[in-house]
């Protein structure tokens, strides 16, 4: 016990001289600040707190017919496989450079942010008082949707996997990394169309045990919501293999349309 005490003290003792010589920056504006995502960032991330669709949770705009009380958004009126879909914030801005950094840049220090972000959003839909939410607190596991192992090669790390682990200790919520495998490299996301979103992700994933998902009820889990497309394909593999439902959870979402006073970047989210 006394070796383990000593250890950690020497290792806080050794943290805390890497802070002096290197103090720690937030991973966007770069300004001083314990946490990865400073609270100027935070505070300009654009929530999206004003839920419109009770499916999918899109805003819908004040005149849009379909606003109404209870009324589904066009997409879900088409369908989705999805159960249900809710996302943090709007991919713009501060959330679009994070999440941009988190992928490409290497900055795996805001998984830690971006899944207590989650976890918020979690607890206020479970807790909504605007209605009943999304029944995720009957959910039994976090998947989440994989990388091709090229992609994950290339990258170092499958961002949606160290979402998921760290999201899991906020949860306390067991995570199945095998839930899905992606079998097929595809085009990025932002490479195709609308149309050709879906048809890019057919056939991509497989569920290698099935024989786990019969009637349970699952949380996919992906850095960005851009039409849907990536996560309704894992949805049908799951579904397939017996799963009783699956929600979507994503750190972000496009925008919609209509939405105003966005930047030049609208609706290019980072890679779908």
């Amino acid at each position: 016990m006394a070796k383990s005490t000593l250890t950690m003290t020497s290792g806080a003792i050794g943290e805390q001289l890497l802070d002096l010589l290197f103090p720690p920056r937030c991973q966007v504006c770069g300004d001083f600040s314990a946490d990865p995502l400073c609270d100027g960032c935070r505070e300009a991330v654009e929530l999206i707190d004003e839920r419109g669709c009770p499916s999918c949770g899109i805003m819908m705009a004040d005149t849009s017919p379909e606003n109404l009380p209870g009324a589904v958004c066009a997409q879900c009126r088409a369908g989705r496989w999805l159960s249900g879909v809710r996302s943090v914030g709007l991919h713009t801005g501060t959330l679009r450079r994070a999440i941009i950094r988190y992928k490409f840049g290497g900055r795996r220090q805001l998984a830690a942010t971006f899944a207590a972000m989650l976890a918020d959003l979690v607890h206020a839909e479970i807790d909504a008082a605007q209605g009943p939410g999304l029944p995720l607190d009957l959910c039994e596991a976090l998947v989440p949707v994989p990388l091709h192992p090229r992609r994950r090669r290339w990258r170092g790390f499958d961002q949606a996997e160290l979402l998921c682990a760290e999201l899991a200790r906020e949860l306390d919520v067991p995570v199945w990394p095998d839930g899905l495998e992606r079998v097929r490299h595809t085009l990025p996301q932002t490479d195709c169309s609308g149309p050709e979103r879906r048809r890019n992700v057919r056939g991509a994933f497989v569920a290698p045990r099935p024989w786990r998902m019969e009637g349970r009820s699952l949380i996919l889990v992906d850095d960005v919501f851009t039409t849907g497309a990536t996560l309704d394909e894992c949805a049908v593999v799951l579904k397939g293999a017996g799963a009783a439902a699956v929600y979507g959870l994503t750190v972000s979402r496009a925008a919609p349309a209509w939405y105003c006073g966005l930047p030049a970047d609208r609706g290019q989210p980072a890679e779908a």
